[in-house]
């Protein structure tokens, strides 16, 4: 039975899982997977550069990416930043519920997130062109515009393994791994 996001227990079971998969999974890790978003997390909080862009900017940022059974990842995914005054208080893997409830949600195709994080696709110009779809203020997010832009090359900093690398076996195991992890995690 998974636990409930929000609760104590939930918090202490995901840092442990965190902290247990970072002990036996080398980078590059897989985009998205709960090693990446904690790499993400750390980055962020270590960045004076980002602390000072974002110094004013407030909320919570989901990176949502869409389903793409034949890559792997069988349901949506939620990446939750909270973010405040320049501080990344947390990056964590959300239940769909919670996701949802964002004050800024990017949304995009897995083929498009990829192509950021590799920097071939600029988030601002996705945004623009419709490739990636922003839910929220869009006049803040114009407001902080070099803070976003600082969060995309952060996350390109990433060792980072694309689900489009990766091989059918590969692809099967990190389905399982995502299995596994809804049932305890609700994600």
């Amino acid at each position: 039975m998974a636990n409930l996001y929000g609760t104590p227990e939930w918090e202490k079971a995901y840092r442990e899982m965190v902290g247990q998969r970072l002990s036996v999974v080398s980078p590059p890790y897989i985009m998205g997977s709960p090693e990446w978003v904690a790499t993400y997390e750390k980055l962020i909080r270590e960045s004076g550069e980002y602390k000072e862009a974002a110094k004013g900017w407030e909320g919570k940022v989901v990176i949502r990416v869409t389903a793409n059974p034949a890559l792997g990842l069988d349901e949506d995914s939620f990446q939750l930043l909270d973010l405040w005054h320049g501080e990344c208080r947390f990056a964590l893997l959300v239940p769909r519920a919670v996701g949802e409830q964002a004050d800024y949600i990017l949304s995009g195709e897995l083929e498009r997130w990829e192509a950021v994080i590799s920097g071939a696709l600029d988030v601002t110009k996705a945004m623009m062109q419709g490739k990636i779809k922003l839910k929220g203020d869009l006049a803040t997010i114009v407001r902080y515009v070099r803070a976003s832009t600082l969060l995309t090359e952060i996350a390109s900093r990433i060792p980072t393994k694309q689900l489009s690398q990766l091989s059918s076996e590969e692809r099967e195991q990190f389905r399982e791994e995502l299995r596994a992890l809804k049932a305890e995690f609700g994600f």
